[in-house]
């Protein structure tokens, strides 16, 4: 290269100061006049190279000095991260011999293991401003992972481009994470029990407040006290890392467990995971937890612990957070001060419905358990034939001492609790009994709708197991219509429209229930596979009243019309209600006006009604 450059210049000055030299013909010299400036021209470009290589070698000898004597890890990479070069504490630091390094990639994550992202973003950063500078992880060849305080700089900042050479530096700074994780796991765990502590709990606490949102209002918070029923000095001695690690296996995952001193723990149920009944929620998982504790033995304390628990709920009880844990501390006083309720809600006018909740869910699992579910059928009518054109499947729950029960006393809590996929099968499998048998007697008439439930809907085996029931009995899915709540379309959108596909593949019919209450969307009925909607039986009730709701519910109807989906109007009580609905142009009712919900026993009765008319009689 400096031979070339030095001919270069040769040429240019003897061009220029010879001009015959360029043109054929014998070389005449014509002036000696420019020979001297000429040879101090050509001596000046020599010195000038000579300069510059001599610089360019003395920063070459700098940097491969620097590089070989640097304790910390220094290679050069191009704009992909692709490494060119490496020194020897680079050897050293991630086990990768020179020839293993070069030309392979930064192999790069963050704390959480993502590689693309990071590499992108110091990718996009030495592009824009030839600087990056972070904390960051890697993997040694012997497949450690390590943290390295990493330094990237542009060794030409005036030329960022796809070619530009970068000087990456980086000291293995392990030791020191770890150090910082310890100091803060000390300063945010208990050290006996290595659960959060106070204030953690508070911060965490204080958190909770900013993440309530409309859809998720709501949040809980309990505190749970462990009177020792022995000598003061004894709570020292108490198997706390036991007791914690019970109390953490009976919290539900999500929820935060803290201790706040040496026989006090707290829990927050965050919004996310509340329900709409969060004082039957709470007051379930605060019974769960003494009946654990109360259970489970301790060494010398399994007798002696008497565990006391005060609840607080947000908004209610509290809007920051320093007055939702004084509500809690009152609920908890009281609580120890009771002989009889070891649990209190901060509202005591909640305790009495939130206890008789529980007491029900209990009575309800073991009705689950031993059958005490009675499933009865209400018939649909089609006004123009005053033909039984179907029936729905409604539970009922013949309780032991308050009779039977009807569904609005004790679904929504089944719904809240973990028994509900268990009733809906135990429906099925009376719904299939039932329905083979009407088949063998002849007094089938249509579909038969199933309320399926939400948790029932997403369990994983939902279509199979109903598929596979319903073959058992000799059936088939065209006998039966699934009812789905809007709550359900509503909660996981793309996994719910797979779902439903493969519902209505293979046979079912698919109902849309209850539409036109709450937040009914027409984007439902566009964007679902259904074949029906039925219309809710609140705007069915003030037809009669109100000509605000009869356009509503017309307006309804007709774009159920036109979207080729089949309509059944629910809770119609009288022939009025009937015939206004016929008029719009809805053939299918659905309740008192023809028959109430009855057991399998009295359906014949209700399908030898059908000659009844009740077309236009509202206007005899």
């Amino acid at each position: 290269m400096p031979q070339v450059s030095c001919r270069l210049i040769l040429c240019s000055v003897l061009a220029w100061s010879f001009p015959a030299v360029a043109q054929p013909g014998p070389l005449i010299l014509q002036s000696s006049y420019y020979l001297l400036p000429a040879i101090l021209i050509l001596l000046g470009g020599c010195v000038f190279l000579f300069m510059q290589l001599s610089k360019a070698r003395a920063k070459a000898e700098q940097l491969s000095f620097l590089m070989r004597n640097n304790k910390d890890a220094v290679c050069l990479i191009n704009a992909d991260l692709v490494i060119q070069q490496v020194n020897p504490a680079f050897e050293t630091i991630t086990g990768f011999d020179a020839d293993q390094a070069i030309k392979q990639p930064l192999k790069l994550f963050n704390s959480q293991g993502e590689p693309e992202n990071i590499a992108k973003s110091i990718q996009t950063a030495l592009l824009q401003k030839g600087f990056w500078h972070g904390d960051i992880w890697s993997r040694k060849a012997n497949q450690h992972v390590y943290a390295m305080d990493l330094s990237i700089s542009c060794i030409s900042p005036s030329s960022l481009q796809d070619d530009a050479v970068f000087v990456a530096t980086f000291a293995d700074i392990s030791a020191r994470k770890m150090s910082e994780l310890e100091l803060r796991r000390v300063n945010t765990k208990d050290p006996v029990t290595r659960l959060p502590n106070r204030a953690m709990f508070l911060d965490y606490l204080e958190r909770e407040f900013s993440a309530v949102s409309e859809q998720t209002p709501q949040f809980a918070i309990i505190i749970l006290h462990l009177a020792v029923l022995k000598k003061q000095d004894d709570q020292t001695s108490l198997p706390l890392l036991e007791i914690a690690s019970t109390i953490r296996a009976a919290v539900p995952a999500g929820m935060l467990l803290a201790r706040l001193s040496t026989t006090e723990f707290a829990i927050v149920l965050p919004s996310h995971l509340a329900a709409k009944r969060i004082d039957l929620q709470s007051y379930r998982l605060a019974s769960q937890l003494i009946s654990t504790l109360q259970y489970t033995e301790f060494a010398d304390y399994t007798d002696n612990l008497n565990p006391a628990i005060g609840i607080a709920l947000y908004p209610e009880d509290g809007h920051s957070y320093d007055q939702l844990l004084r509500s809690a501390d009152h609920a908890l006083q009281r609580a120890q001060a009771a002989s009889a309720q070891s649990i209190q809600l901060f509202n005591q006018a909640l305790l009495p419905r939130s206890a008789e909740s529980f007491a029900l869910e209990q009575e309800l699992k073991q009705a689950v358990e031993h059958d005490e579910l009675r499933v009865t059928y209400q018939a649909k009518l089609c006004v123009s034939s005053n033909r039984v054109t179907g029936f729905e499947a409604l539970v009922r729950w013949q309780h032991p001492t308050k009779g039977l029960l009807a569904p609005s006393q004790f679904l929504s809590i089944a719904e809240e609790s973990d028994c509900i996929i268990q009733l809906d099968h135990q429906v099925l499998h009376q719904v299939c009994q039932q329905v083979s048998h009407w088949q063998k007697t002849g007094m089938m008439r249509g579909r038969l709708a199933l309320n399926i439930s939400c948790q029932t809907f997403y369990h994983p085996d939902f279509l199979q197991h109903y598929q596979q029931k319903i073959t058992e009995h000799g059936l088939t899915p065209d006998f039966f219509e699934l009812e789905l709540d809007q709550a359900i379309l509503a909660h996981q959108p793309d996994l719910c429209k797979s779902i439903l596909t493969r519902a209505r593949e293979s046979g079912f019919q698919l109902v849309l229930d209850r539409f036109g209450s709450g937040l009914s969307a027409l984007h439902y009925l566009r964007d679902y596979p259904l074949d029906q909607i039925k219309i809710d039986g609140k705007l069915v009730q003030k037809l009669e009243q109100s000509e605000l709701e009869r356009n509503l519910t017309a307006s309804i109807i007709r774009i159920a019309g036109y979207l080729q989906l089949g309509v059944v109007a629910n809770q119609v009580e009288n022939e009025m209600q009937a015939y206004l609905l016929h008029v719009m142009g809805c053939e299918t009712v659905q309740g008192h006006v023809f028959s109430k919900a009855v057991l399998p026993a009295e359906l014949a009765a209700v399908i030898a009604r059908e000659a009844r008319t009740i077309q236009h009689k509202a206007l005899g």
